[in-house]
């Protein structure tokens, strides 16, 4: 699964090189907002490179689903302010 065999792992590599955070940043609970950052990125990608529904993904990381799509949007935010991509050239 995923774009050029991407999974969670590796997207959360990326996400924690874009922001210039720890990869175990990305999975901290809270609300400051690098971490919200990452996590909407993380979720983003994870929805829309790698194909998981946003049901999907709240089980696979322990949040609810309301709080995946909420990211969502941030994340799409996010990647169209800063013209972000999951894989760089």
């Amino acid at each position: 699964m995923g774009a050029q065999g991407y999974d969670l792992d590796k997207v959360t590599i990326r996400v924690s090189s874009e922001l210039g955070i720890d990869p175990e940043q990305v999975w901290t609970a809270g609300k400051h907002p690098i971490t919200v950052k990452a996590r909407s990125l993380l979720y983003y990608w994870a929805v829309k490179k790698l194909g998981f529904s946003a049901t999907e993904l709240s089980k696979k990381l322990g949040v609810s689903q309301p709080s995946v799509s909420i990211s969502l949007k941030r994340g799409e935010k996010i990647v169209k302010t800063g013209k972000l991509e999951l894989v760089e050239d």
